[in-house]
This record gives C-alpha cells, sequence and structure tokens, in this order.
C-alpha cells in the first residue's frame, strides 16, 4: 500500500509538471496536406438558385422584371383604337310607317379609355350626314370596366331607340362622327364611317328589305400583339410567366374550329394553335354586323391567339414547372413569325421583334395610338385570296379617317 501510495504521487508531480513544461515551450506540428479523392460533384436542385438550365427552366439566366405596371393617368387617354361604329337596324322606317320590312339603321357606337375613375367623365357623340350636316346627338353611357382601369363608352339603349323611331336613315355614303369631352367641351376624336348595303336574300316580294352596315375593310391589315389586361390589374404583385396574345381582324363568317394559328422564332416552328387542343386558346374579341345567309358577309371578328408554352417569364414569380417546354419571348430576343390558316389555307401572316432587352418592338407606328398593357400595333399581311376586301382603304379610312403615318402596309 504504501509503495503504490507513494508511486502514484510521482505520477502525479511528472504529469504537473509535463503540463507546466508545455505551456511555456508550446510544439509546433507540421501540417500535413492530405489529397482529397476526386469525386463527382453533386447536381444542384432544380429549385436551387444555382441550378444548371433544364428543360423546366429558362435556357439562360436572364430573369429581370421587363415589364413594369403602368401608372394610372390623372386625366383620361382616349383609346384610338378601340372606336367602333356600327349600323344597328330597324324593320321599319319612321318616315314611312305603313310599310313594313322597310329597313332603317342608326348608328351604334363604342370606345373606352384609360383612367382610374377619380373624377366622372362624361362623352356625348354628334353624328353628321354626307354633306356635312348634323344629323343628331347623344349623350353616351359608360360601360364595363377591367379593374377600374379601361371604362367603356356606348349609345345609350334609350336614346338609341329614340333615334330609330324619329332620326334613323335608308342611305349610304360615309358619314361623320365627333366624340366630345362634356366636361371639358373638348373634342376627343373626330372622323368618319362608310355605310354599305346589300338586298337580304329572299327578298324579292320586300324590296325595301335591306342589311346596313359599316365597312370595316380598313381594319384587316393591322394587327397587335401583347398581353391581356388580367396580367397587370394586381400592382403590389411581381407577376410574370403570362402568355403572350396576337390579334387579328379576319373577315366573312370565320369559326374557331376553321383556324390554327402557327408560332415561328427566327424561322423555326416553335408552337401551334388548333381548335379543340389544350395548347393554348382563341376567342374572337369584337364582332361587326352579322348578316345571316348572306353570301359573303361583310363581317369583321377580331381574333386573339395565345399559345400555352409561349410567355414572357418577366422576373416574376410564377411555377416554371408548370411549363417544361416553355419558350420564354424576353430571354430570346429576335424575330418572331404568326401565321394564320383557315382549314390549311394561309389568311394572315405578322411579324414582330422582341428587342435585346426583352421589350416588344412597337416600332414608330404604334406611338401615334396609346395602346395600355404594353401592346404594340404590327402590320398583318393578308395571304390568302377568300376575303374579299379593299386593300388601299387602310390609307384614307384606317381609324375612321385618322390613318396611321410612317407604316408600310400590304
Amino acid at each position: 500500500m504504501k509503495r503504490s501510495f507513494i508511486f502514484t504521487k510521482v505520477f502525479l508531480m511528472v504529469a504537473v509538471f509535463s503540463l507546466s513544461a508545455a505551456a511555456q515551450f508550446p510544439l509546433k506540428i507540421p501540417k500535413i496536406k492530405a489529397e482529397k479523392p476526386k469525386t463527382e460533384q453533386p447536381k444542384p436542385e432544380n429549385n436551387s438558385s444555382t441550378a444548371a438550365p433544364t428543360d423546366r427552366q429558362p435556357k439562360t439566366s436572364n430573369s429581370k422584371q421587363v415589364y413594369d405596371f403602368e401608372p394610372l393617368p390623372a386625366a383620361p387617354v382616349f383609346l384610338k383604337n378601340t372606336v367602333y361604329v356600327q349600323a344597328e337596324m330597324s324593320r321599319t322606317y319612321w318616315k314611312m310607317p305603313k310599310e313594313s320590312d322597310y329597313t332603317s339603321w342608326v348608328p351604334k357606337l363604342r370606345f373606352s379609355i384609360y383612367y382610374d375613375w377619380k373624377q366622372p367623365v362624361n362623352y356625348a357623340a354628334e353624328y353628321s350626314h354626307p354633306d356635312g350636316s348634323l344629323w343628331f346627338s347623344e349623350v353616351l353611357e359608360s360601360g364595363i370596366r377591367d379593374n377600374e382601369r379601361i371604362i367603356s363608352f356606348q349609345s345609350s339603349r334609350e336614346t338609341f331607340g329614340q333615334m330609330l323611331e324619329t332620326k334613323a336613315s335608308v342611305a349610304t355614303g360615309t358619314y361623320g362622327v365627333k366624340i366630345i369631352n362634356k366636361n371639358t367641351n373638348e373634342t376627343v376624336f373626330q372622323g368618319k364611317f362608310k355605310v354599305g348595303k346589300f338586298l337580304r336574300p329572299y327578298s324579292e316580294r320586300t324590296p325595301n328589305r335591306f342589311a346596313f352596315f359599316v365597312d370595316h375593310d380598313w381594319v384587316l391589315p393591322f394587327a397587335y400583339v401583347g398581353f391581356h389586361f388580367s396580367n397587370f390589374i394586381y400592382q403590389n404583385e411581381n407577376v410574370g410567366g403570362f402568355p403572350v396574345v396576337a390579334s387579328v381582324w379576319l373577315k366573312g363568317d370565320v369559326q374557331d374550329e376553321e383556324l390554327e394559328a402557327q408560332l415561328f422564332y427566327q424561322g423555326k416552328q416553335i408552337a401551334v394553335k388548333r381548335f379543340g387542343r389544350t395548347d393554348g386558346r382563341f376567342w374572337a374579341d369584337r364582332i361587326s354586323e352579322f348578316a345571316a345567309i348572306a353570301p359573303e358577309p361583310p363581317v369583321w371578328k377580331l381574333w386573339n391567339f395565345e399559345w400555352e408554352n409561349f410567355r414572357f417569364d418577366n422576373g416574376g414569380t410564377f411555377n416554371r414547372e408548370n411549363y417544361p417546354n416553355a419558350h420564354y419571348a424576353d430571354q430570346n430576343p429576335g424575330e418572331y413569325t404568326v401565321k394564320i390558316l383557315r382549314r390549311g389555307a394561309p389568311l394572315r401572316e405578322l411579324k414582330f421583334t422582341v428587342l435585346p432587352d426583352g421589350r416588344l418592338d412597337g416600332g414608330d407606328a404604334g406611338k401615334q395610338i396609346f395602346l395600355p398593357y404594353h401592346k404594340i400595333l404590327v402590320p398583318a399581311k393578308v395571304t390568302g385570296n377568300t376575303e374579299k376586301w379593299n386593300p388601299a382603304a387602310w390609307k384614307t379610312e384606317a381609324f375612321y379617317g385618322n390613318p396611321l403615318t410612317g407604316i408600310s402596309l400590304q
């Protein structure tokens, strides 16, 4: 026991001395470089910010916000391209009350303004005969509002009925229209519209049973490219991934099941939309007078086409996984071509350009009219021969006698 105690005491004294010496004279141990085994780098997952491009993501790293929300104007902005005049008909003529099936007509007007509607605005319209004399005037009523930004005005139904009974005409020719802001007495638009007519089928016993219409051949060489207003109505959200809409005017009794919209980028087809498929959609937005069972009905429709996988990224917060094969226009600048076919035959062709900064190139002509929600105006080439129309009408009749300058149309 005594030896064990002495041995333990000596051991403790040596340990204390060793620790004290180590503190006074630290030892430097050389670092040994060990080679790391070569291993394959792990691939980042698709939801990583450093993920490599895949079919589920844009092909480039450019994801900036190209288009922002437009500030609402303090004063109403008149939308020139929304002016639309039609001939509303009645089967009676107020000057011939005893005659049946004696067709007469009055103009029916609608247009829109871009405004936040903080202060109500009132508009009136004046119409003139082909000789320039005043025909009649009417106070317009406000219509549909797109989230309080696009406010539509149209002929009052009450006034409209009164005009049919007291002012309706049976004559054709070029009539005048003037739109006045009643708050300021300012004339915001002045133009003219051409009215034609044709004898309705099976009218042998009713020689005065005509169909009157406003000639809109001037719209055919114009097209629009842009976005639906619903993508830009939420001011506090950074929304992206919205589809591009191409709008073209087509003449005649065209049905949606007859149409096909092909989209090309730098000469290569990247998308196609046909009726009944889920790869996009198209719809008729504005339709002029429709004359049933007419041999060549003078009907003009503004058709809108969009493709499921042709979109603007716009740096937005959207689920890109929903569009695994999407072509993002703002990340792929260059020339795009849209071809519209009817029953497989060419009908319309339009081209537009995406600039290097990702914006749509509207050109100088488009700047002459204000188009909200970042739309642009582009020429549309009539490529088919199924539509009988006046190719020179746009030169003098465009936008109801207010043609644009610096644009070449075919």
